[in-house]
């Protein structure tokens, strides 16, 4: 017996409101397009959600895992850059933040630090292992916390997963303390060194990755939810590092 394909569902560009989508290319069935309105490439139509929830499983979080000392150290680069920068104690909540490195670092350098992530197994090993009580699994608006009690909020490499992008971008927003920020890491589509040839491009994942930004994209979402960008970080790879606060 042949497993049953999986539904796809159409959606407005989450970013324009757009209906019109140039088509790109395809892979393993999934449409990527091109929404003529703004230029945000998203896979549409798209898998329903429960089938891009299980792309997340135990394995992935462990490949993960296994890269820890990298990744850490990493982490903590991150969170002294914002410290020195923005915001230099506080509450802060990693969304989506996977074995929870970037809340440990958090945490050592003396914020009230807190992380929310769909996959179990990371958040047994966040809570278990680096005994970090304050990190728990679900989805971000399923948590309930209080509005305006973070001041930094952090999605690295998440925002390119989360199914319904207004109402994540919204919740963000209502989370955040006056004076706080956000800071967003994402691939970026429209970086020098992205292939012209995007269907070879190593960020181009069905079920996955469901949206891919760009410099104009990426603010024009959150501007959409008054918010700001501060500061646009030139990286080297392709990918963008933004941070937002309050219009």
């Amino acid at each position: 017996m042949t497993s049953a394909q999986p539904s796809f569902e159409r959606i407005d560009c989450p970013v324009c409101d757009g209906t019109v989508f140039a088509p790109l290319f395809e892979q393993r069935g999934e449409p990527f397009v091109r929404c003529r309105g703004c230029g945000l490439v998203l896979i549409n139509p798209r898998p329903v959600s429960g089938v891009i929830a299980g792309t997340y499983d135990a394995a992935y979080s462990g490949g993960y895992i296994r890269k820890a000392g990298k990744k850490r150290a990493r982490c903590a680069r991150w969170v002294a850059r914002i410290r020195k920068r923005f915001v230099a104690r506080g509450r802060w909540l990693d969304v989506g933040c996977s074995a929870g490195f970037v809340v440990e670092a958090a945490a050592a350098a003396g914020f009230d630090a807190w992380g929310v992530e769909l996959e179990a197994a990371a958040v047994a090993f966040a809570r278990d292992t680096l005994r970090l009580p304050q990190v728990t699994c679900g989805t971000l608006d399923s948590q309930h916390y209080p509005a305006a009690s973070f001041d930094v909020l952090s999605m690295y490499d998440v925002i390119e997963h989360v199914p319904d992008l207004n109402a994540t971008v919204a919740e963000l927003k209502r989370l955040l303390a006056p004076g706080g920020v956000i800071e967003i890491r994402t691939p970026d589509v429209g970086h020098f060194t992205t292939p012209r040839r995007l269907e070879t491009w190593r960020e181009i994942k069905p079920s996955e990755h469901l949206y891919y930004f760009d410099r104009r994209t990426l603010p024009r979402l959150f501007a959409r939810h008054g918010l700001k960008l501060i500061e646009r970080r030139l990286m080297l790879k392709s990918a963008l590092d933004h941070v937002y606060g309050h219009a």
